[in-house]
């Protein structure tokens, strides 16, 4: 990792904005899952952990995973500075071999369902990471256009709700539901103005 790109994540890390922003997401994902000290969770998408970190007294074990080795490498140091051991920061991602992960009784995704190009994919993996009787949390958009992110992101256009529902009903998942729980404020990549995009919470479950 350069220390450009760690210079980065730490000026990531202390956005006002986006700290605000992360809080109301893992708030509500505290909400909704209602863990009870014993579980063990996996954030996946974790970035520099700080929704990962708001779980970090409420379960039993994170297992905290990132496509990103460097990202990964920056959030060790920063669970390592603060001798953290009940995070586990890991590189993996949907398409790797499943065996590297244990079962979760939660998981929670972070605005990373938009950056995996196969939805249905994403959904049948995770139905099959988690417990019987387990939840997930996935915070993500709503269908914009490509605004939110400019045109070098290959990214999905944020998620029609009925169609996710539909999705993850087919992978296995019950008792569906959707909330706006924040906002992301960017630069819209088609008018270049500041604009607000919605993000909701979907809470799902896996039949104990």
């Amino acid at each position: 990792m350069s220390e450009d790109f760690e210079k980065v994540l730490i000026q990531w890390d202390k956005d006002p904005a986006r700290l605000n922003m992360t809080h109301k997401i893992a708030q509500a994902m505290l909400d909704r899952t209602s863990p009870q000290g014993t579980e063990v969770l996996l954030d996946y998408g974790t970035g520099t952990g700080l929704i990962a970190l708001e779980f970090l007294h409420s379960v039993k074990k994170i297992v905290a995973v990132d496509s990103s080795k460097d990202v990964i490498a920056f959030l060790r140091k920063k669970l390592n500075a603060e001798s953290i051991t009940s995070i586990e920061p890991l590189e993996w991602s949907i398409g790797n071999d499943l065996q590297k992960l244990p079962k979760f009784d939660i998981i929670i995704v972070s605005l990373t369902l938009h950056h995996l190009p196969d939805t249905r994919q994403a959904a049948e993996v995770f139905y099959s990471l988690l417990n019987p009787g387990g939840t997930i949390a996935v915070a993500d958009l709503d269908p914009d256009d490509g605004e939110s992110h400019g045109p070098e992101m290959t990214v999905q256009k944020g998620f029609g709700r009925e169609n996710m529902e539909e999705i993850f009903k087919k992978a296995g998942f019950t008792n569906i539901e959707f909330e706006n729980v924040a906002t992301l404020t960017k630069v819209s990549s088609k008018t270049g103005e500041i604009k607000d995009f919605p993000i909701f919470l979907m809470i799902a479950h896996k039949a104990g």
